[in-house]
């Protein structure tokens, strides 16, 4: 009893920090419920103000403080009392309780990773140090919740939050290899991600130029875009896989770019000019952003030319391509794996509560169970690891 007292007091300036880190996260929860309710009516995120969506009566301020709002005003509005439901305090509740639990898990003591030497590198550099990669991480959260509700409301997923965040994990693990106690550690093979030889590095950053040819042929037109001339919800299983061999030629140069860069990297003047932290952190977050995208986009082509009809979508592609550049490729691979353990229980649970309830099941695309397994795949990471080493390892004895 004596020693948890002795840890709760230990870890009690981690809660003092991390209330603050709640209330952050509390608030971007309030800013995502906007963005969810706006961006797919075409209108603005700055303007006009937050109104009421029955009377249209421009909220005060105390009206918009996030969670404690909602509950003073028992989800209505004050003037016309219309009921707004408790979802947007949901939301923000739990975009405060991740940034909280990212927050205790990373810094509040060597429990957090028991079982990989280079994740103590964020106990042992503090948050003032790593605070570009942990914006960074928060800014990945932020992101896939957001792109979660609008993807589950109209199964769109808007490609340019997920470009945007992509460049954030870019531009924030950059300026993380800026702050020297940290970057001196890079060469000891102590880093935030999971450090890549630089071979792969060399690899994974040609295979972005690779890219950025794809993507500028395909706006010159020649490269046709897949599915642009289909809406009707059923298509013939020929036209599929048509369709598939177009999103193959875009692949092309990106897989040939990325052989290019792994033939390169044999080299020593590739890799004396190419060893140091600043382009091994560009290799991690680009490596994490192709094997993101990848495994999705293999798996959506060989199951739609296998099926004949087109599985998954490019909005997932975005989704595990921006975790990966944030968080990793292990963990973007974890996420791959695991989304489908989340998806198929929820799927067989509420499908068994809608025919209790004699009501239709509601479809719900795959982007939202990638979020969830991919925050589940990072918090959850070492444990997950030594499971994985335990089960994969064979026993000596």
């Amino acid at each position: 009893m004596n020693g948890v007292l002795e840890r709760l007091w230990i870890l009690m300036p981690h809660f003092v920090q991390g209330f603050f880190v709640f209330a952050a996260g509390a608030c971007v929860g309030s800013f995502i419920n906007l963005i969810a309710w706006r961006l797919p009516r075409g209108q603005g995120i700055i303007h006009p103000e937050s109104r009421c969506g029955a009377c249209g009566r421009a909220l005060a301020w105390f009206e918009n403080i996030p969670v404690f709002s909602c509950l003073i005003l028992r989800g209505r509005c004050r003037t016309c009392r219309t009921s707004f439901g408790y979802e947007h305090v949901v939301v923000e509740l739990a975009m405060g309780a991740l940034f909280f639990a990212t927050y205790l898990m990373l810094y509040a003591g060597p429990w957090r990773f028991p079982a990989t030497e280079h994740e103590w590198w964020w106990t042992r550099n503090g948050p003032i140090a790593t605070m570009p990669a942990l914006i960074a991480i928060l800014i990945c959260w932020s992101t896939l919740a957001t792109v979660s509700l609008i993807d589950a409301r109209t199964f769109y997923v808007p490609i340019r939050m997920t470009a945007a965040a992509t460049v954030a994990a870019f531009v924030l693990w950059r300026m993380q290899a800026l702050v020297p106690s940290v970057a001196d550690a890079f060469p000891r093979g102590r880093w935030g991600m999971d450090i890549l030889s630089t071979r792969l590095c060399v690899a994974a950053v040609v295979a972005m130029f690779g890219l950025l040819v794809s993507s500028v042929l395909m706006w010159r037109g020649l490269i046709a875009r897949s599915f642009i001339d289909y809406e009707q919800e059923i298509i013939p299983a020929r036209v599929i896989r048509g369709e598939m061999l177009k999103e193959i030629y875009f692949l092309l140069p990106i897989i040939g770019a990325f052989a290019l860069g792994y033939w390169l990297g044999q080299y020593e003047i590739i890799q004396e000019r190419c060893g140091g932290v600043t382009f091994g952190v560009y290799g991690m977050c680009s490596f994490g952003f192709l094997v993101g995208g990848a495994i999705i986009w293999l798996t959506r082509i060989v199951a739609s030319v296998s099926f004949g009809r087109e599985a998954m979508g490019l909005g997932d592609v975005h989704i595990l391509g921006a975790a990966g550049a944030a968080l990793g490729w292990k963990i973007a691979l974890i996420t791959f794996f695991m989304a489908p353990f989340i998806a198929l229980p929820w799927l067989a649970v509420s499908g068994g509560l809608n025919r209790i309830r004699g009501t239709q099941s509601r479809e719900i695309p795959y982007g939202p169970y990638l979020a969830i397994a991919c925050v589940v795949s990072f918090l959850c990471n070492p444990w997950i690891e030594a499971f994985l080493a335990a089960l994969l390892t064979p026993n000596t004895q």
